[in-house]
């Protein structure tokens, strides 16, 4: 090889590593502006296939469940319908990693190793068996874990078919390992996020939910009514549900059984009102459900009934069977009317359906 040759060579090289770089720079933009992990494992992939010299990159993600999940490939579109989604395990990858040839951080699986049962692989109908030894057979794996900060596995970048039909050198597989920690990155920033949605989600719903029945409460009733009495038109109307015969459940059975009659009250008026309607325990044994919408009246009396029937049916508890009713009241009136004053009516009605209960009068709704 001329001089002039040799001093070609080196800088086709030199220009292939500054472009793989620029990529590099690309794929680490878009690891650090986007929390989505699938549109950053597309990133990634896509990248790999740009800069390391292969056609194929494939990544497989720590699911919740424990498996490996194909969430992103490039390549054919042949390849994304065969891989895409599609599940390892654990116990898959930790056989192919015991199988392999250590190149720094990089895991390669020759031809030669014989393939788990379970595993779903992509092999090439084109690519020929290579004469030379440093050729690339249509059955070898190149493998870069993903993995976390506290050094468990994450996830599992694979390549395949080099475009020079050889194994891949020591500047491609530097370059390979630098996009596996990006996309190790991204995964892990994409983990914290979920978490922290997660968190928030659960926090908003505390603040908002009762923490024994899951029903809303007080500050959740306050700003649905709120919202309500900005609108115009329709009605709107409020139940007041007081249990009866709720304290003698405590004195018989403990707190213990008040709670587990008191979710389970919860549980059944859940299935009778409409999803569009609230259901809210305002405290103690009462409740509160808000209707809105037409015909409201007799929507208020039709769940009343049903409510009524319900809550009469006994409660298996761990104790024993309890056995509880309900004093319903309501009260009515157009969208926009003071919500204070019908949460008044409703609860003078509920209580006179009380004091007929006690006089053993028959419930009248």
């Amino acid at each position: 090889m001329s001089d002039i040759e040799d001093l070609s060579l080196r800088l086709s090289d030199a220009l292939a590593q500054l472009e793989g770089l620029r990529t590099l720079q690309e794929v680490s933009r878009a690891v650090h502006a986007s929390l989505d992990l699938t549109a950053t494992m597309d990133a990634v992939v896509h990248g790999v296939t740009r800069a390391s010299g292969f056609e194929v990159a494939v990544i497989n993600v720590l699911q919740p469940d424990g498996d490996f999940l194909v969430v992103s490939a490039d390549g054919t579109e042949e390849i994304r319908r065969s891989l895409l989604g599609t599940r390892t395990t654990l116990a898959i990858w930790d056989e192919l990693f015991g199988k392999a040839e250590r190149w720094g951080s990089l895991f390669f699986v020759g031809h030669g190793s014989t393939m788990p049962d379970d595993m779903i692989t992509w092999t090439s109908g084109t690519l020929p068996i290579p004469e030379s030894p440093d050729g690339w057979h249509p059955d070898d794996m190149l493998l870069a874990p993903l993995t976390a900060p506290t050094g468990e596995l994450a996830g599992v970048l694979s390549v395949d078919l080099p475009l020079d039909g050889r194994l891949p050198g020591p500047v491609q597989r530097e370059m390979l390992e630098l996009f596996a920690q990006h996309a190790s990155i991204a995964v892990h920033h994409a983990r914290l996020h979920h978490e922290l949605a997660e968190s928030r989600a659960r926090l908003a719903h505390a603040a908002t939910h009762d923490p024994l029945t899951g029903l809303a409460n007080r500050a959740l009733l306050r700003a649905f009514t709120d919202d309500l009495a900005g609108r115009s038109g329709g009605q709107v109307g409020v139940m007041v549900i007081d249990l009866d015969d709720f304290k003698a459940v405590n004195d018989a059975g403990g707190h213990d059984a008040g709670d587990e009659v008191l979710r389970t009250v919860a549980d059944r008026m859940t299935q009778l009102v409409r999803p569009e309607d609230l259901l809210a325990r305002a405290g103690g044994d009462e409740f509160i459900v808000v209707v809105t919408g037409g015909a409201v009246d007799a929507v208020l009396r039709d769940t009343a009934e049903r409510i009524h029937a319900a809550l009469g049916e006994p409660i298996e508890t761990r104790g024993g069977p309890r056995k509880v009713g309900a004093s319903i009241g309501h009260a009515y009136g157009p969208t926009g009317t003071d919500f204070a004053q019908l949460a008044a009516a409703a609860d003078a009605d509920m209580y006179r359906t009380k004091q007929r209960h006690r006089a053993k009068r028959p419930w009248v709704a």
